[in-house]
């Protein structure tokens, strides 16, 4: 006799691997949804955004950043070079530039 389509043990174990897959996959994103909302979490991810920028635009004016031990400049600044979007929570921070001659890199802190 002729065996047509799945035994339902093998269905029964392909629905149990498809219900792992879909319970690991909404834990994980719902996790990365909870941060979204959370106000100190948008901060820290602002900030970094624009220490990145500053580190860019120091990196493209390196002769300039390094003479001086160190230097402010305002967010806006750097949108304006096209580092970064010109946006209303950038526009007011000010970013204290560093250049480390140790490792010959320089560091950004965003000071309110």
């Amino acid at each position: 006799m002729r065996k047509n389509g799945y035994t339902l043990p093998e269905l029964l174990v392909v629905i149990g691997i498809l219900g792992v897959i879909a319970l690991i996959t909404i834990t994980k994103v719902s996790f990365a949804f909870e941060n979204i909302n959370n106000p100190e979490e948008q901060k820290k991810e602002i900030n970094s955004l624009v220490e990145q920028a500053t580190i860019a635009y120091a990196k493209s004016k390196e002769d300039e950043f390094k003479k001086n031990e160190d230097t402010y400049i305002f967010a806006k600044e750097v949108a304006a070079a096209g580092f970064l979007f010109e946006r209303d929570e950038y526009n007011s921070k000010k970013v204290k530039v560093s250049y480390n001659e140790s490792t010959k890199s320089f560091q950004a802190e965003v000071v309110e």
